[in-house]
């Protein structure tokens, strides 16, 4: 007989449920059967939902997801995450594509792609095998309240699964509460006995407790059920050793593929070829070594110093850990564990072993590497904190306060990051990233007098600072600082003597001074640098106008009109230049007095126009 299963599968298929006429309505029926498409044991069963969702809505999300779904059972997770990744852009609340697409982040390690995910999914559909993939991710970021939850969860969905058991005496072994590790351990072997994770997690447990004959008697039952596994035969022979057995020791070891040891080595030889930085030698001595003293934590964690300097990371890890399961405790110990953490991104684990390492002892490494986590994950107020310790060793360091400052400024707090940029200039008023940050933050506030300060204090450490020389030229045109100006663009144009652009600024600050001699000269090396410079062309015409120069004003704005078409200006004074060479009749009589002796309006109007022209025409270009 067919199991019952839900979201009405059978029940579904086996009435004569009308689906309805609309394709949305079809739709978001086989949705309902895709939710609980997995929740189907009986492959029968299965088939045949898949079959009516392939019916219902085959070109829909349910219908599309379920050739994604094809693909990964056959091992091409890769098309089956673009699959499943359409699936998604047409329905984004579709809860079995974000959790296959996150089961498949979770097998790749990709352990925050596969939270997000799994998370998504479950807001949708509350499949226990979304919590045990969550679990899994929480019990190795160390966040063990939430990986108890999702564990609960799932065993709701699957109350006999032993495996899961297994996992759940891990989470709490890693969390150091042995007895209910144990408890968890044995519900697994009660569920599935002769079971061998769970047996070997008991030995463990006995061991560290010293109980060795409860520990070796639950190895050679794991043994019956994997005679061939060299870890179990491992164990089995630290064991032997730890009861004085030494013959039973020494050929389990040789089981596990490993010489026995025949006499004792040589005391320190580990730390001989280590100090000779023979680490891939100091690697294999002090192994040898551990199978002497298993339970020498010290041992383990010089092993995994080697490892990390060979560049072993994984295997580092695990001997650091054993170091710790060892009750060995160091703050060399934590502070690597924690480097080898943060470089793999696990920064929760960092911060709890750097914390530890701190707790060992005051070191300025440690919460260098703390402060650094806090700022790259945002927690402003905590990376202050340890940047404020740090000061208060070392006030005089530069680059703490540099730090410091920059957090400020990231966190919005202006007043004091202005505080600590101060502070560096005080101690070194050379330091230009100081003056560079200081800048920003003035010209944020517009606290312009403090502002000009900083960037006169920034050219004179870095003269060739154009950004920082235009940003000061913007503010002596403000301030109508003619004389510090022209002395600026001087400056400027020794520097740079090849910019056209340069010379053009100059002659416009003489230009508006009414040094028409000087701004002439300015506008002339301007264009020998640059022939077609339409903007230094149209003002020495202004300028010839202004002088008289009359035809030499109308070939040099013919010029200007020539390089630059759309030049408004030159268009307009050149118009002025034919009308008084040429005045139009007509325009003579409009601007005539009326019979009461009065000019026309428009006449005025035109007139005053055209003088306005000529007196802006600098000054709108000295900030160009």
């Amino acid at each position: 007989m067919k199991k019952i299963v839900p979201y009405l599968i059978i029940a579904t298929l086996a009435s004569g449920f009308s689906w309805g006429n609309s394709s949305s309505e079809k739709c978001d029926t086989a949705k309902q059967q895709a939710l609980g498409l997995f929740a189907a044991t009986d492959k029968g069963v299965r088939l045949e939902a898949e079959a009516a969702i392939r019916s219902l809505c085959p070109e829909g999300a349910a219908g599309q997801f379920l050739n994604g779904y094809a693909l990964e059972t056959a091992g091409n997770s890769e098309r089956a995450l673009l699959i499943y990744r359409d699936v998604l852009r047409m329905d984004p609340e579709f809860a079995p594509a974000s959790g296959r697409t996150g089961l498949i982040y979770l097998e790749r390690k990709r352990d925050d792609e596969a939270a997000i995910e799994l998370t998504k999914a479950l807001k949708g559909h509350a499949d226990p095998v979304y919590h045990k993939g969550l679990a899994k991710i929480f019990t190795g970021k160390k966040l063990y309240s939430l990986a108890l939850y999702h564990y609960q969860e799932a065993l709701k969905g699957f109350p006999a699964d032993a495996d899961l058991f297994a996992d759940v005496a891990r989470l709490y072994l890693d969390a150091g509460d042995t007895a209910r590790a144990q408890a968890a351990y044995q519900r697994s072997l009660a569920l599935s006995p002769g079971k061998k994770d769970p047996l070997v997690g008991l030995a463990a447990i006995y061991s560290t407790a010293g109980e060795l004959d409860k520990a070796l008697d639950s190895l050679k039952k794991a043994e019956a059920a994997a005679p061939l596994d060299k870890e179990i035969h491992r164990l089995k022979a630290e064991i032997y050793r730890k009861k004085g057995d030494s013959a039973n020791a020494d050929a389990e070891f040789l089981l596990a593929g490993i010489q026995p040891v025949k006499s004792v080595p040589k005391t320190g030889e580990g730390d001989r070829l280590f100090a000779a930085k023979d680490y891939d030698k100091a690697v294999e001595a002090y192994k040898t070594e551990i199978t002497i003293t298993p339970d020498n934590g010290e041992l383990r964690q010089k092993l995994g110093t080697a490892l990390m300097l060979l560049g072993r990371d994984d295997e580092a890890m695990a001997s650091y850990r054993e170091a710790i399961r060892y009750k060995w405790d160091s703050q060399e110990l934590h502070y690597n564990l924690g480097t080898i953490y943060e470089k793999k991104g696990m920064h929760d684990e960092a911060v709890v072993e750097y914390k530890q390492a701190l707790a060992a002892a005051e070191s300025v490494d440690v919460r260098y590497r703390l402060a650094d986590i806090y700022t790259q994950r945002g927690s402003l107020q905590q990376a202050v904190e340890q940047y404020k310790i740090l000061l208060k060793n070392n006030p005089a360091d530069q680059l703490l306060q540099m730090k410091l400052g920059r957090i400020y400024t990231a966190g919005g707090n202006a007043k004091e990051a202005v505080a600590s940029y101060r502070e560096v200039i005080r101690l070194n008023p050379d330091n230009i990233e100081a003056h560079r940050e200081l800048a920003t933050l003035y010209k944020k506030s517009s606290q312009q007098e403090d502002l000009e300060k900083e960037y006169r204090e920034i050219i004179r450490l870095k003269k060739d600072d154009m950004d920082t020389r235009n940003a000061l030229t913007s503010i002596y045109v403000k301030k109508k600082s003619y004389d510090e100006l022209v002395t600026l663009l001087k400056e400027n144009v020794a520097m740079t003597p090849g910019d056209t652009n340069q010379h053009y600024k100059l002659g416009l600050v003489y230009e508006f001074q009414k040094d028409y001699k000087n701004a002439a000269t300015s506008y002339e090396e301007a264009i020998k640098l640059k022939e077609d410079n339409a903007k230094a062309l149209n003002a020495l015409g202004r300028i010839n106008m202004k002088t008289g120069h009359i035809r030499e004003a109308k070939e040099y704005l013919e010029k200007a009109k020539a390089a630059d078409p759309n030049m408004e200006e030159a268009t307009l004074l050149l118009n002025n230049i034919r009308d008084e060479l040429a005045p139009d009749p007509s325009k003579y009589k409009k601007g005539k007095k009326s019979k009461k002796g009065k000019k026309s309006k428009k006449g005025k109007t035109a007139k005053k126009s055209s003088k306005s022209t000529k007196k802006t025409s600098a000054k709108s270009s000295a900030g160009q």
